[in-house]
């Protein structure tokens, strides 16, 4: 199956291509500790670590079975996080969407712009059918953004997370959205 990954327009934000131009918006936000409370990994310490980080979602990103585009806040010039489809089976029409948007951009609609944009994009393709979030279970935030654009909880994985910080598991809670959810 031949896909074409586009950017995606919004109001606000845009959904760029990966660009290294933008490795220090990206390292920015990537030193914030609260950003990874719900994250099983540390913020990062310098720049090569944001650089590894980088560079392993673009190894991944284009081909068939994954695409991370950047949200790109315009009036600001200035990238505010990544939002990504990864586990993509084009024979299921089903695919994972991962995120992550920068603290300083929290509360004020960016990553229900964002979502918006990538679900209208997938939805919009041949033979998709649905959409699938895990998120930390404790993740309120991130739960009730995806709860109130349609996400319905399928459940609960236990002990899914491992924190590297604290060696502590705890559950992710798992929602999906069905492409036949947007026609009701």
């Amino acid at each position: 199956m031949e896909i074409r990954f586009e950017e995606l327009f919004g109001k606000r934000i845009n959904l760029i291509k990966l660009n290294s131009n933008y490795i220090n918006d990206i390292h920015e936000y990537s030193t914030i500790p609260i950003f990874y409370k719900y994250l099983e990994y540390d913020c990062f310490k310098n720049i090569d670590e944001t650089k590894l980080f980088f560079n392993k979602i673009c190894s991944r990103s284009n081909e068939i079975d994954c695409h991370y585009w950047m949200i790109y806040y315009a009036e600001k010039d200035k990238v505010i996080g990544t939002i990504g489809l990864h586990d993509i089976n084009w024979r299921k029409g089903s695919a994972e969407l991962t995120y992550g948007l920068s603290p300083n951009f929290w509360g004020v609609g960016f990553f229900s712009e964002s979502l918006n944009l990538v679900v209208k994009w997938f939805f919009n393709l041949k033979n998709t059918n649905r959409l699938f979030i895990k998120t930390a279970a404790s993740n309120m935030g991130s739960i009730n953004s995806v709860s109130k654009y349609g996400f319905k909880k399928e459940g609960v994985l236990r002990e899914f997370y491992l924190d590297n910080k604290t060696n502590e598991k705890w559950d992710a809670t798992i929602f999906s959205l069905l492409k036949s959810d947007l026609i009701k």
